[in-house]
């Protein structure tokens, strides 16, 4: 679950990251248009700065909002969260600042999972488990 939840994290800055970005180009281009008199979708927003950016900045937060999506799914598998607020916490990726906000949510209800999964022993094997589970036949 360590891993489900380092791979939640990371997505879940990244896709606020550039969610922020795209709100800032959105808002730059809604000015670009409404002040030079330019149609909305022919305001350049942050591609007048940033080469390319009016297509690279939406469609890169779009393919991480996909594997946000997908590894919150598969975090909520594994801890077992509550259901609407795992919802909600997948739906934080659409709102601005909200991904950091559920990512700290979420990392203080798992760290606890992950710590009392570490804290149970698990047993070795022994020869009475059989010799499938010593492997190559068991002892001789």
């Amino acid at each position: 679950m360590k891993a489900a939840l380092t791979r939640y994290r990371v997505l879940a800055y990244a896709t606020g990251v550039f969610l922020l970005l795209l709100t800032l180009h959105v808002l730059v281009q809604w000015y670009q248009s409404s002040s030079e008199g330019l149609a909305f979708s022919d305001a350049p927003g942050l591609g007048r700065w940033i080469p390319g950016a009016q297509h690279w900045v939406p469609i890169t937060h779009g393919y991480l909002y996909l594997a946000y999506v997908i590894v919150a799914v598969d975090l909520w598998f594994r801890s077992r969260l509550p259901l609407l607020r795992m919802a909600l916490v997948v739906l934080a990726g659409t709102v601005p600042f909200m991904s950091f906000v559920a990512e700290r949510w979420v990392t203080a209800r798992v760290r606890p999972m992950i710590a009392a999964q570490a804290a149970v022993p698990v047993s070795a094997p022994t020869a009475s488990d059989g010799p499938g589970r010593l492997g190559a036949g068991g002892p001789r």
